[in-house]
């Protein structure tokens, strides 16, 4: 599989994202290519806080999200996807100058972005925005985003917490996103909120529908993946 898509930043993280969780090979030159591609989309236009600008493409249509919700806030998807965008940077682990100032520059434009939040008190510690945004925040910072802040990265799980609903959800948060971004934070600062969903996992499970789409494919495996990971804690 070709994951480099020059056209659309949004698909190329969606590539990536889906080889990285099914542990599919991306071979080094391409590796080099995805992250010569993904910086050069630093700073440009529409890129959120000074982090990585969406194509022209990207911004015509609405933003679906790994695990297929929508995004339709033209602020919302230039936001997510800098911020994923440096999660991938981050992953492919490819270290030219490049991609190192890209990426310390992409923090600095986030992090002065959230203190200058804070100051104002527009949303509380460990949040941003909207619960969807806060979910790319927290994804960014398991990859080792924004000065690897584990105590921001806690304040937004305790959050999450907060707003646990009965069901094994969270009150208002999409929730295979969530799951999915849960699945890449450290199991030891996650395992209360994939405890707190294993109820919900084992029902769902039980009456799963195929996998019909890609999608639904990536849903059933994070939820499989989610429930084996609590059963052998």
């Amino acid at each position: 599989m070709e994951y480099l898509d020059k056209v659309s930043l949004a698909q190329t993280i969606d590539n990536v994202s889906e080889a990285l969780l099914f542990n599919l090979e991306i071979g080094e030159k391409e590796k080099y290519a995805l992250a010569d591609f993904i910086a050069g989309r630093h700073g440009q236009p529409r890129s959120y806080a000074n982090t990585f600008a969406p194509t022209d493409f990207d911004l015509q249509k609405d933003l679906i999200l790994f695990t297929g919700e929508k995004v339709t806030s033209a602020v919302g998807k230039c936001h997510m996807i800098g911020e994923e965008a440096s999660r991938i940077l981050r992953k492919l682990n490819i270290e030219t100058e490049t991609v190192k100032m890209s990426l310390i520059q992409a923090d600095e434009g986030l992090h002065r972005r959230i203190s200058e939040n804070l100051e104002y008190s527009r949303y509380p510690y460990g949040m941003y925005c909207c619960k969807m945004c806060s979910c790319a925040l927290w994804i960014n910072l398991a990859s080792g985003g924004l000065y690897n802040d584990t105590e921001l990265l806690l304040a937004g799980l305790g959050y999450l917490k907060q707003h646990r609903e009965n069901n094994g959800k969270w009150k208002g948060f999409p929730y295979y996103y969530v799951l999915y971004v849960l699945n890449e934070i450290e199991t030891d600062l996650a395992s209360d909120e994939l405890k707190h969903t294993a109820g919900f996992l084992e029902r769902k499970l039980r009456k799963k529908k195929p996998d019909s789409t890609k999608y639904e494919l990536r849903r059933n495996y994070i939820c499989e993946k989610t429930l084996e990971k609590v059963n052998s804690n």
